[in-house]
């Protein structure tokens, strides 16, 4: 999962599973935590917010020259999510709206809650990150050098013009992709896909809280991060579950509710947290590295997260 803020900064970014140890922590340490950020120097945001009826984030920004949108998403394969390891793509589109632009990329991974950078390595046309248990494919329009340990790169567009990048962590065929197509494509799915609720937001939202190789239903995209009792929302409440099963079947999603419904009968009997397999979950722990001193896996005893998006869509 990823999130986007008004700066259009990638500010929280876990892959390849959602309970995993973040790539980008910005959100929790904006200096030690790294990000995906735009550099259009004495900018202001105008807009921020989603495509109607999608979860692909729009940022438009002027500056003393011109202006831009900056389109992000989580690709999602052209088959749909469903018993894929989704998503494993984010996309950036820069896009020139008004007069002539200068802007930049600059790319800060950050493994393992904003401990350890990754090695970039230079494979024919590709740029490959190395970090702990994850390898990352950088692919941008706007070419990247070297800054320390990160990459950025500059280019000036005029009005029209857009450049593509991305982050890849997985690619099951081992195919390109048209980075150009895929934001359409994207947009294409969750529209198609929020036909049956009249494009309601709640529904599309709940839609994006599902781990979708397993059925699962988390309750936030991040960690302990915020107000209330410490616990890690990217883990599986059982009373969620079938709650949010239920407000499936409100919005008309059938299928959806059954996939939910199958992973509670595989998890069976057990505690009120698990994993997204069903499984135990890990233990609590503190991420003291970063400025925010997030709180990791399940606490002991009958623990409630302390995010409230998932429990807000259910009420």
């Amino acid at each position: 999962m990823g999130l986007v803020d008004d700066a259009a900064r990638l500010s929280w970014l876990v892959a390849p599973r959602i309970d995993q140890p973040s790539i980008i922590s910005g959100l929790v340490d904006p200096e030690r935590g790294g990000g995906v950020e735009l550099v259009f120097p004495d900018s202001t945001t105008v807009a921020h917010r989603h495509r109607e009826g999608t979860l692909v984030v729009e940022t438009d920004l002027e500056g003393p020259t011109g202006s831009l949108r900056v389109i992000d998403a989580l690709a999602v394969p052209a088959r749909g999510p469903v018993q894929a390891a989704w998503p494993g793509m984010f996309v950036r589109q820069v896009l020139v709206l008004e007069g002539e632009v200068e802007f930049g990329l600059v790319v800060r991974l950050r493994y393992a809650y904003g401990r350890n950078p990754p090695r970039w390595r230079g494979e024919g046309r590709k740029i490959i990150g190395y970090g702990p248990g994850l390898t990352i494919e950088l692919q941008s329009e706007v070419p990247p050098r070297p800054y320390g340990v990160d990459l950025g790169g500059t280019t000036t567009l005029p009005a029209g013009e857009r450049r593509v990048m991305a982050l890849r962590w997985q690619d099951p065929q081992n195919k390109g992709t048209d980075l150009r197509a895929t934001v359409e494509e994207t947009t294409a799915f969750w529209r198609a896909w929020g036909e049956g609720c009249d494009h309601d937001p709640r529904a599309v939202m709940l839609k994006g809280m599902m781990y979708h190789p397993t059925g699962a239903m988390v309750r936030s995209a991040t960690t302990s991060y915020g107000d209330g009792p410490p616990a890690d929302g990217r883990l599986a409440w059982m009373d969620d579950q079938p709650r949010a099963a239920a407000t499936f079947r409100r919005f008309g999603y059938d299928a959806e509710a059954e996939y939910i419904e199958k992973w509670i009968a595989a998890a069976g009997d057990g505690g009120p947290i698990r994993d997204l397999s069903g499984g135990e979950p890990p233990a609590e722990a503190r991420v003291d590295d970063i400025e925010a001193h997030i709180m990791i896996g399940a606490p002991p005893g009958d623990a409630r997260g302390n995010l409230p998006y998932l429990p807000d869509l259910l009420d």
